[in-house]
């Protein structure tokens, strides 16, 4: 999805369990990043069609990894250009500008949230 000055930068988590992801939500809300969570594919694409698209998916740490390739897949077909942030499974062959691989990093420590927050920026 395009950038657009006059809006902050949208995202949607996808989350099996919340709890490893709330320090990494709360410090992208406290950056005045729009964040949308979901768990199915279902709500996904509600939250995604709902909010007119999403500048990045980030995939939670312990989403199982055909509940990743369906979401990713599904909203990639929609939008060519979502950038995804994994914590999570590997997506496999995906534009590494547009992809970030964090599995290295816990999604709630500063150093996963400090990598996230870079590649947003480059967004």
């Amino acid at each position: 999805m395009p950038s657009n000055d006059d809006r902050n930068l949208g995202v949607l988590a996808l989350l099996a369990d919340p709890k490893p992801m709330q320090a990494l939500l709360t410090a992208l809300r406290g950056e005045g990043l729009d964040v949308d969570a979901v768990a199915d594919l279902s709500n996904a694409r509600t939250s995604f069609f709902s909010s007119g698209g999403h500048d990045c998916l980030i995939i939670g740490p312990d989403v199982r990894p055909g509940l990743a390739n369906q979401v990713s897949n599904s909203l990639g077909a929609v939008d060519p250009e979502l950038a995804i942030a994994t914590f999570g499974p590997d997506l496999g062959e995906r534009s590494a500008v547009r992809t970030a691989r964090l599995g290295g990093f816990h999604p709630g420590s500063r150093a996963g949230q400090g990598a996230l927050l870079r590649f947003l920026r480059a967004l």
